[in-house]
């Protein structure tokens, strides 16, 4: 026995190592495979943290991006007002839409702007988009005003058609409803699609902005004046920027802009948009019989 165990590669000495290599084997083999599992364990916790790291950068970059295209559109509404050049006697301020529908029932259709009295604002000061016609100054105040919409049923706007120049008013129908163009004629040319221009009458708008477009037209059949509708050319509620224009001569945008006229306007020899007929002006009025006696020689 003693020269077996000498013996190198004898069995006894093979089945002792035999033995021991199956018993070290096993924890080798967990051991190795523990390590690994730690290493990768390890591995993805700092995966899993760079990941949500990523993802709240991600997340910041978003919400950097978005202030920065929010910046780039205010950016191009600005620089579309800026590109609006009024008439020599007009001014014009931006202001920012801050609010809309005031009042306790939210009757009058209108917004809030941030400029008033301080800067310059005026009541019945125009206000205007780069596309056209907004409204008007109904109440300002020291540094906030009150707009009335295009749409609002007390506006009206001394208009022509851009194709025929027929004269018209447009008066606001409410919310969500076209808006009445009132005393075109009956004769008088007017299409849909046509576009409606401020006319400068009564010298509360500047003359030649837009402010609606025709839709529809229903010609008169026993009235003196055809049926026509029209669209405001821009989404009167979803401005974040205006243009107030005020005028910078002594004409008082204060007083009222034009009576609307009768129904039997025409049948009376009343021009239907503001115009005096010739025997509303005394120095045209033909002189009595009276009067020509009393110029005559003697």
């Amino acid at each position: 026995m003693e020269l077996e165990d000498r013996v190198p590669g004898s069995p006894g000495r093979l089945t002792g190592l035999e033995v021991t290599g199956w018993v070290l084997a096993p924890g080798r083999w967990l051991q190795s495979n523990v390590d690994e599992f730690w290493s990768r364990y390890v591995y993805l916790v700092g995966v899993r943290q760079d990941n949500e790291d990523l993802v709240l950068r991600v997340r910041e970059l978003e919400q950097e991006l978005a202030r920065i295209s929010e910046k780039a559109k205010s950016a191009d509404r600005l620089a579309s007002l800026l590109r609006f050049s009024p008439e020599a006697s007009w001014e014009m301020r931006g202001g920012r839409v801050i609010g809309q529908k005031l009042g306790p029932n939210a009757i009058l259709e209108t917004v809030l702007v941030d400029v008033g009295l301080r800067q310059g604002v005026r009541p019945n000061d125009p206000v205007i988009s780069p596309k056209g016609v907004v409204g008007r100054i109904v109440k300002p105040g020291l540094n906030f005003s009150s707009v009335v919409l295009l749409s609002d049923p007390s506006s009206r706007i001394p208009v022509i058609t851009s194709e025929g120049r027929v004269p018209a008013i447009v008066q606001g129908q409410g919310a969500g409803a076209f808006l009445e163009v009132k005393f075109i004629p009956r004769n008088d040319p007017v299409s849909p699609g046509e576009i409606l221009l401020s006319s400068g009458l009564g010298g509360v708008f500047p003359k030649g902005i837009p402010v609606a477009r025709v839709v529809e037209v229903t010609p008169a059949d026993v009235s003196l004046f055809q049926r026509v509708y029209a669209e405001p050319l821009l989404a009167l509620r979803y401005y974040e920027e205006l243009l107030v224009l005020s005028r910078t001569d002594e004409f008082d945008a204060g007083q009222p802009v034009m009576e609307p006229p009768s129904a039997n306007a025409s049948s009376s020899g009343e021009s239907p948009v503001g115009e005096k007929s010739p025997a509303d002006n005394p120095a045209t009025e033909k002189p009595s019989a009276s009067g020509l006696a009393s110029t005559a020689p003697a």
